[in-house]
């Protein structure tokens, strides 16, 4: 019995990477530079993590693009993405719940789950408040691990299951965006109008790597 369970263990452990079945673009090959009223605010340098942080994050994600676009009417957006070929190595690390309190920001708001509507497609996303002294950042964030949009946690788990029993190792991509408002209402609402463009703006085969193939 115990050589069974050995040899089905070898049998079902994932070793085959799913981001070897595609042509990997580049995150900054993907997200255009301007669209509709929106464009890249090149006089805006992000903040960089600690180096706790960043270390942390390079041991997790094989790519990361951060840019802050800018509307005709001054409003600006934070748009992150993070992405792992191997979303076993932690994706964690880069969850808003977790890296933004390592900034030294606190979590006025509590996640809360919702639904987003691009074009014919429902987006399962995460909302959130962050705040550092006067600075209140609402997020909306989700989580495409392989090919199917879910939420950290049990649903990443679950998915992690499903490819592994097939021997696979899916990847992962991380879509954040927040803004600075203290109004959060209008800010959740100014993001999902800057989401609904952006992803308007990807090219149709370049979508599935922001919004997977599959609903969850």
């Amino acid at each position: 019995m115990m050589v069974g369970a050995s040899a089905a263990a070898l049998i079902i452990t994932p070793r085959h990477f799913l981001a070897d079945q595609y042509q990997r673009e580049k995150l900054a090959d993907i997200i255009p530079q301007s669209f509709g009223e929106w464009s890249v605010d090149r006089g805006i340098i992000p903040v960089p993590p600690s180096p706790d942080l960043q270390a942390a994050l390079d041991e997790v994600y094989d790519e990361t693009l951060a840019l802050t676009f800018r509307n005709r009417q001054g409003q600006r957006v934070m748009l992150s993405l993070a992405y792992g070929r191997n979303q076993h190595r932690g994706m964690n690390t880069h969850r808003p719940e977790i890296c933004y309190p390592a900034q030294g920001f606190k979590v006025v708001q509590g996640s809360t789950p919702g639904v987003l509507q691009a074009g014919n497609r429902a987006i399962d996303v995460t909302r959130l408040v962050a705040a550092m002294g006067p600075r209140n950042e609402p997020i909306t964030y989700w989580l495409l691990i392989g090919n199917t949009i879910t939420h950290f946690g049990y649903g990443q788990r679950a998915m992690a299951i499903r490819y592994g029993v097939k021997g696979i190792i899916p990847d992962g991509v991380l879509v954040r965006v927040s803004s600075i408002d203290q109004d959060s209402a209008a800010a959740f609402s100014l993001q999902e109008r800057f989401i609904h463009d952006m992803l308007a703006a990807v090219a149709p085969t370049r979508l599935p790597r922001l919004l997977g193939s599959q609903q969850s």
